[in-house]
């Protein structure tokens, strides 16, 4: 068996979950997790991802170390190591906006859009309440997109989207099967 089989096993089994549970709740079929858990089958990065999360653990520690139950019971250091040294980068990507290293539990929000860099940064500077009062707005706003609808520019001329919306009927009539009622 191999560690990450082993590993799967202990994380299931702290979590006294059955396997069909956790395929559930990784959004897989319960045979491929079987297969993981088997050691048959390698699972993908966001597979193990999300697995890591599930453990409580670093993603290294849940793919090198062979863990016990009570190991689970001392949680992975999220503090940034004191001391500088090269960050390995074991998941993520700029066009997820999201990054993953090697040893900490976390995964950090990373940008290349510059107002949305200065967004980042302004957020940083909230005190802990002006935090969750810009999280509860934000969560507000896009559970109620009907309050902060925009109006939509018009880039085509009025006569031009009609012989657009013409053309697409024209389409689906000729798509319908015609029905003929014999009497």
């Amino acid at each position: 068996m191999t560690v990450l089989a082993q590993n799967l096993k202990t994380i299931r089994k702290n979590l006294n979950c059955t396997q069909m549970t956790i395929s559930d709740v990784l959004d897989i079929g319960f045979r491929t997790y079987v297969r993981y858990e088997a050691g048959e089958r390698d699972a993908p990065v966001a597979v193990l991802v999300k697995l890591a999360r599930l453990g409580n653990i670093s993603l290294d520690r849940l793919l090198i170390t062979p863990m016990t139950l009570e190991d689970l019971k001392t949680p992975d250091v999220e503090k940034t190591p004191s001391t500088p040294r090269k960050m390995e980068v074991i998941g993520g990507g700029l066009e997820e906006g999201r990054i993953v290293f090697k040893g900490l539990r976390n995964d950090h929000l990373i940008t290349t859009d510059k107002s949305e860099k200065n967004l980042l940064i302004e957020y940083r500077k909230l005190n802990r309440t002006g935090r969750e009062k810009c999280v509860l707005d934000a969560e507000w706003i896009l559970n109620n997109p009907r309050t902060f609808r925009r109006k939509k520019t018009l880039n085509t001329s009025r006569k031009a989207q009609k012989a657009k919306n013409a053309q697409r009927l024209k389409l689906m009539a000729k798509s319908i099967k015609k029905n003929t009622l014999r009497g």
